[in-house]
């Protein structure tokens, strides 16, 4: 079964811009692979530029696909960092106990956290003053902001499901 049997496309596209409207998140929706079923709905400049690096697309952004690919294999949500100092939340759809994609974004930085501009200018051709001006624009999440976005996604997914 694949995740387009469970939710129409169309479904799932509007879901993607809603998730990046309503939360900033630079929303996704991937395949039981992990691989992105629609591109990337952008909620910050940030993330953008470190995608847009060569560099820092190949030492940030792959890695972190990587171990969130992995992480949504198992199942449940969760909410983790990349190395540049952003968070990913994510709610795997699982039906009959099988995987078969998984809602969700990032981008977004923790309430007692930051981005991470020196990370991102040694991991990146970015210069760590352009990437500290682009990480000043940044909100963090309220604390709690995660599991509300968690909850928002399972909702919208019983919802939408065929």
């Amino acid at each position: 079964m694949h995740l387009t049997d469970y939710i129409s496309a169309e479904d799932l596209r509007a879901l993607q811009e809603e998730l990046s409207e309503r939360y900033g998140l630079n929303a996704d929706i991937m395949d039981a692979d992990g691989k992105r079923l629609f591109g990337t709905t952008w909620g910050n400049d940030l993330c953008m530029a470190i995608r847009d690096d060569d560099k820092g697309f190949g030492s940030i952004c792959v890695p972190a696909g990587q171990m969130f690919a992995h992480l949504m294999k198992q199942g449940k949500p969760f909410t983790e960092e990349c190395d540049a100092g952003m968070m990913r939340v994510s709610v795997p759809v699982v039906v009959d106990g099988m995987v078969i994609g998984a809602v969700g974004g990032c981008g977004l930085v923790s309430f007692e956290g930051e981005a991470d501009p020196f990370a991102i200018g040694m991991m990146s051709d970015m210069d760590e003053s352009t990437a500290a001006d682009m990480a000043k624009k940044l909100e963090p999440a309220p604390d709690g902001r995660t599991e509300m976005i968690q909850a928002y996604i399972r909702k919208r997914i019983e919802e939408l499901r065929k």
